[in-house]
């Protein structure tokens, strides 16, 4: 009887590992159609390259990918999906040269929503340098400094689309909301003082927010354990149990953001119509 209880605790564990390795490969996929596959394929047949740059946000294997909403809108245009999986506007910096190589006529920028989470509190500051490989915890202050010089690399671009960042939880009034809304002045600030168009991400998703139909009750928790077991558990769910991501955020009683930080599908369609009426053509 011992053997058969051990066996059957060595059968679980077994697939439970397995689980966890399936879509742990499948989150550190790089996104579909990047700049280095486009300046492999050096085709472009007077298409419009439209750059989105960001993280996990456009990424889109946690969560929808907006940018694939795009792609199916606008089969015309070249769409290069530039989020990269918790990545900060200093990674950003890393890896734009290959980005500028493709002459993109367009860029929508999303990037922030990570050095918000990792400047929110030391724990979740000291963990990102750590897995990033940052030389630096990312900071509020560092952000001041580090978008301004990010847009000024992209002077040469025709037009630069600057998005407010989605919420962290779903509770407006939060500690990490609040912080978060700090990085949203500072962007609204950055785009005014350089002339440039903002795409109210932020404001089209808190006001489909207050449509909830049910409270949240639920808080963002910054601590790595119960942060991964909001977005392991939500992935395993989609990519195993096949379940929609608004179907699992709704099980978890939130309705955007189904691991309080990623886009399901309803968030995803804002944030892609919010896109489409900035960069369709006249």
């Amino acid at each position: 009887m011992a053997i058969a209880v051990l066996l059957v605790i060595l059968a679980v564990a077994i697939i439970v590992a397995t689980a966890f390795f399936y879509v742990s490969r499948i989150i550190y996929l790089p996104p579909k159609g990047r700049a280095v596959d486009y300046l492999n394929r050096k085709s472009r047949n007077n298409q419009r390259v439209i750059a989105c740059i960001g993280d996990s946000l456009a990424h889109g294997n946690i969560g929808v990918s907006w940018v694939d909403l795009l792609r199916k809108e606008f089969p015309s245009d070249i769409f290069l999906n530039e989020g990269i999986n918790g990545d900060v506007v200093w990674q950003v910096h890393q890896r734009l040269e290959l980005i500028l190589k493709c002459n993109p006529d367009i860029i929508i920028l999303m990037i922030g929503s990570n050095d918000a989470m990792a400047s929110f509190n030391s724990k979740s500051g000291k963990r990102y340098k750590r897995n990033n490989n940052l030389p630096n915890i990312p900071s509020f202050q560092s952000y001041q400094k580090l978008l301004p010089e990010l847009l000024d690399k992209l002077i040469s671009v025709d037009k630069v689309f600057l998005c407010t960042l989605p919420p962290i939880g779903e509770i407006k009034d939060s500690q990490v909301n609040q912080h978060v809304n700090k990085f949203n002045d500072f962007i609204r600030k950055t785009a005014q003082e350089r002339d440039l168009s903002i795409l109210a991400v932020s404001e089209s998703l808190w006001s489909d927010l207050a449509l909830r139909e049910f409270s949240c009750i639920n808080d963002y928790n910054p601590n790595s354990i119960p942060l991964m077991r909001r977005i392991y558990g939500g992935v395993m769910h989609h990519y195993i149990f096949k379940q929609p991501w608004d179907k699992i955020a709704k099980s978890n009683r939130q309705w955007l953001l189904f691991d309080q930080i990623h886009l399901g599908e309803r968030a995803a369609n804002i944030v892609f119509k919010v896109v489409k009426n900035a960069i369709s053509k006249k």
